[in-house]
């Protein structure tokens, strides 16, 4: 079950379908080789979302729905963005279609919008959004046991998004000195309830993402052999035993710890308590496709219903 829009152009424009798939091709997507589909993927994210140029047809009902405008013409490209994904999917998905209709002056029929006549148009980024999002989060909700979904409350599941798709950004601005580690979402072992987690090894100049808990990497002298060791703490205990030396990092919610400070907490660093080993801490890992920000409906639908 998707969330579709249909590509037009104006009919006096001369239309170039090779634009189209060199636009999808200069930002990100790839072409899958036996069908004219075009697939975006953010492995930063996990945010995925598929471009695809239908066949031609001639069924009399797809006529009357899809070339009847007096004033477009259809390119016969489309976009499909899945329901039951977390919010942020839509978050990432929409600006790049309402910047593609813009650069390209294409224009979307919107076939799932409230309009009672509903032409190709072009709407901003956040109605799409909205129009996505309000079925997404209803018939998550009501279908919530049929597909075995896992709650991720929206605020933390777009502050995980956010951090992530700006990334690389954050680390080509601070260069090589720095490392931005990834936020990664996992599930707790114990309440097998959706946690993030990131990391910081031999307490190098490092950014602090907005993670429930931290993975430290460290290697240790002892006698006459150095051991390595791994342990988790808590985003509480990251704060206690280190705040003094990190500064508020200039995106929301993170902190970082710069060389100078780096350098002084070598010792503090290898001998701080573990709260956690990794091992049994962490349950199994989770499928994207089964994170949902709404909450479980108590009246529980079939998919057919």
């Amino acid at each position: 079950m998707s969330y579709d829009l249909y590509f037009y152009a104006r009919k006096e424009n001369e239309f170039d379908a090779g634009k189209v798939e060199a636009y999808l091709l200069d930002h990100g997507c790839v072409r899958e080789d036996e069908f004219e589909q075009w697939v975006y993927e953010n492995d930063n994210t996990d945010v995925y979302f598929v471009f695809e140029r239908q066949p031609e047809n001639d069924d009399p009902e797809d006529i009357a729905t899809f070339e009847s405008f007096d004033d477009f013409a259809n390119t016969r490209f489309s976009f499909s963005l899945n329901f039951i994904r977390p919010n942020f999917f839509g978050l990432e998905a929409f600006p790049f279609v309402e910047r593609m209709l813009c650069e390209l002056d294409l224009f979307a029929l919107n076939l799932q919008s409230s309009s009672e006549i509903e032409i190709p148009r072009r709407q901003a980024a956040e109605e799409y959004y909205s129009n996505w999002s309000n079925t997404n989060l209803s018939f998550s909700s009501d279908h919530f046991d049929y597909f075995g979904l896992l709650h991720f409350p929206l605020e933390k599941s777009n502050e995980y998004w956010r951090y992530n798709f700006h990334k690389d950004q954050m680390q080509e601005k601070l260069g090589d000195e720095y490392f931005v580690p990834t936020l990664i979402l996992a599930r707790h072992g114990s309440t097998g309830e959706p946690i993030t987690r990131s990391t910081w090894t031999q307490h190098i100049p490092n950014v602090f993402p907005p993670a429930d808990y931290f993975l430290l990497n460290r290697r240790k002298r002892k006698l006459f052999r150095t051991v390595e060791e791994s342990g988790i703490i808590s985003r509480a205990c990251l704060m206690r035993e280190f705040g003094p030396y990190l500064d508020p990092f200039d995106f929301k919610d993170c902190f970082i710890i710069h060389p100078e400070n780096a350098a002084l907490v070598g010792d503090q660093f290898n001998n701080i308590e573990f709260e956690a080993i990794l091992e049994g801490f962490l349950g199994e890992g989770i499928d994207i496709s089964k994170l949902t920000n709404a909450e479980r409906s108590a009246v529980q639908k079939d998919l057919g219903d």
